[in-house]
């Protein structure tokens, strides 16, 4: 999302049936417009569901965090099966990683660990607490899922860096240097094997934390990004034709996803993720490909919270919970009407914090990584670009 990882550019207008080319660098906005929706569903998830008193309905803000893990795998695995081939691949895609991920994420929690630990504890919400070096590693989530707890509550949204973080690690190497006709059948194993990891431990001891906030738990739903990347890098598949079962296919997923729960909470734990993964993997490519619903994606709104979405994820927790600690002496609530004020007051004063960091520290950091070129020299054969036929509207 990291659930907001790579950012993206939009494909030529497709309102009529026409090849479509593709070219590597372009940018995707249609997604940044997918990105902005899934923030704006963890926030209000946040702020006015999970919290004593919250309107349950609302609590969609899962969906998004699976909706970012997709996203990531999509521009991720587009990103190296564009650029593999460039004999600088790996320093290139690493320093551009670290400067668009980690100034933001260590400015957040040395911040947080400092207001933590000179703040009133029952209004801190840190009961529990995890060493500052776990975070700076991206290694938290070793210690939720051993603890059973999401530690200080304000850091709590900062496993799915963690998880992207360990993703980052593991699957440009897979993709590199794995042959290229069994990549797609090491990734289906690799998916599978995360649900079977939600199996076992649901039969062990340890929390259930541990499926969730675990690459092992959680690859299942990057897999689907990257299996739907490597789709639409193929150039050997009739879109227009496959689109129909694409547009249905999310609402069967979300509904199968839906009856696991109603017949067991466990079967959701262990099935949802990757039934909710596929369907936003199928929903991804419908708008990437230019079916009618990509149009909305294009609000100034979504654009907006796609392209300041990373730095909003890190900060909305810490700014709800100093309002109601500041204003209240307490815990963020929804029981009183002034509880309720207090988290609408929150919210425009999350989205400046967020779009401040984005401007000062996201942005000019990030255009400092991309100044880290991929060299002429190749290592083998570059990754064609391919023709897409777009699906008519």
């Amino acid at each position: 999302m990291n659930p907001l990882a790579v950012p993206a550019q939009a494909l030529p207008d497709t309102s009529v049936p026409k090849a479509v080319e593709v070219p590597s660098d372009r940018r995707i906005t249609t997604l940044d417009g997918l990105r902005g929706l899934a923030a704006i569903m963890v926030v209000v998830s946040h702020y006015f569901a999970e919290l004593p008193g919250g309107i349950s309905a609302l609590m969609f803000g899962w969906i998004g965090v699976d909706i970012f893990f997709v996203l990531s795998g999509f521009l991720i695995g587009k990103l190296i099966l564009e650029r593999q081939h460039h004999s600088n691949f790996f320093t290139v895609f690493y320093v551009r990683r670290t400067f668009r991920i980690i100034p933001a994420y260590v400015v957040t929690v040395v911040a947080l660990f400092v207001l933590i630990d000179r703040l009133p504890p029952e209004w801190a919400d840190a009961d529990t607490s995890f060493p500052l070096w776990s975070y700076l590693l991206f290694v938290q989530n070793f210690f939720m899922a051993s603890t059973g707890s999401v530690g200080a509550h304000w850091l709590a949204p900062t496993w799915t860096l963690a998880v992207e973080e360990h993703f980052y690690l593991v699957i440009p190497a897979i993709i590199v240097f794995t042959p290229r006709r069994w990549l797609t059948r090491v990734l289906i194993a690799t998916a599978i094997a995360a649900v079977l990891f939600r199996v076992a431990i649901s039969y062990s001891d340890l929390s259930a934390l541990a499926s969730l906030v675990m690459l092992p738990g959680r690859a299942d739903t990057l897999i689907c990004g990257l299996l739907a990347a490597i789709a639409f890098k193929s150039g050997t598949i009739n879109w227009v034709r496959l689109i129909p079962a694409l547009r249905i296919f999310p609402i069967a997923a979300l509904v199968a996803a839906i009856l696991t729960r109603l017949i067991s909470p466990e079967l959701f734990g262990v099935l949802a993720p990757l039934f909710v993964g596929a369907g936003c993997a199928a929903y991804l490519l419908c708008i990437v490909l230019g079916t009618p619903e990509a149009r909305r994606y294009h609000s100034k709104v979504l654009q907006f919270f796609g392209n300041n979405g990373y730095c909003l994820y890190l900060v909305h927790l810490p700014i709800l919970g100093l309002m109601h600690g500041l204003i209240l002496g307490a815990k963020p609530a929804l029981v009183t009407p002034t509880q309720w004020m207090v988290t609408f007051a929150a919210l425009p004063i999350c989205v400046l914090v967020g779009w401040a960091m984005t401007k000062l520290i996201e942005e000019p950091l990030t255009h400092y990584g991309r100044t880290w070129r991929w060299s002429p020299e190749l290592s083998a054969p570059p990754l064609d670009t391919k023709t897409i036929p777009s699906p008519n509207r």
